[in-house]
């Protein structure tokens, strides 16, 4: 069952989703911090929407979703840049569905395969795409080759490194 952080603040099931969360462990710290100590703040702030994946032994999952502006760098090609934005190669920019977060929990869901999980999130991604339009969808991730070969079996391709944060940026046709 997918419950959004969004149905938590305006409903009665909170205490059950928030000692989910407080039990909530992950092998990237980052994922991790940011669900328990951000996640609640952005939602209430409109900066992105995170979706809990929830089983009978409470959260096996989230993933957090938003829109940004991806800053294409001098480097990507002008045929991918057209491909992105639709219309013109000359963009340098492009509004862009990101999956900011995605992470599942590493006791209660150590026997469930991460792709299953990671469809999940795909779906909601196209029900946005569904809602507001959008090309394409992209994430940011750490420079590991599982995480990276993760992805591409995904059916996600590097684009370009963030140079602020010097995570890989990789995207997907929707």
């Amino acid at each position: 069952m997918v419950i959004s952080l969004q149905e938590v603040i305006n409903g009665d099931i909170s205490d059950l989703i928030h000692n989910s969360i407080s039990r909530f462990s992950c092998r990237d710290n980052d994922v991790e911090t940011f669900l328990k100590s951000k996640a609640f703040d952005f939602e209430v702030r409109n900066k992105s929407r995170t979706y809990l994946i929830m089983e009978n032994a409470g959260l096996i999952g989230y993933f957090t979703l938003s829109m940004k502006a991806l800053q294409f760098s001098a480097d990507v090609s002008k045929n991918i840049i057209k491909s992105i934005d639709g219309f013109s190669k000359d963009s340098s920019a492009v509004g862009i569905i990101l999956i900011g977060q995605f992470g599942k929990d590493k006791v209660l869901a150590k026997d469930i395969d991460g792709s299953k999980l990671f469809d999940i999130c795909i779906d909601v991604v196209y029900q946005a795409q569904t809602i507001v339009g959008g090309r394409f969808v992209m994430l940011e991730c750490q420079d590991i080759e599982s995480v990276i070969s993760f992805y591409k079996r995904k059916g996600f391709m590097f684009l370009q490194y963030d140079e602020r944060d010097k995570y890989l940026q990789m995207v997907r046709r929707l």
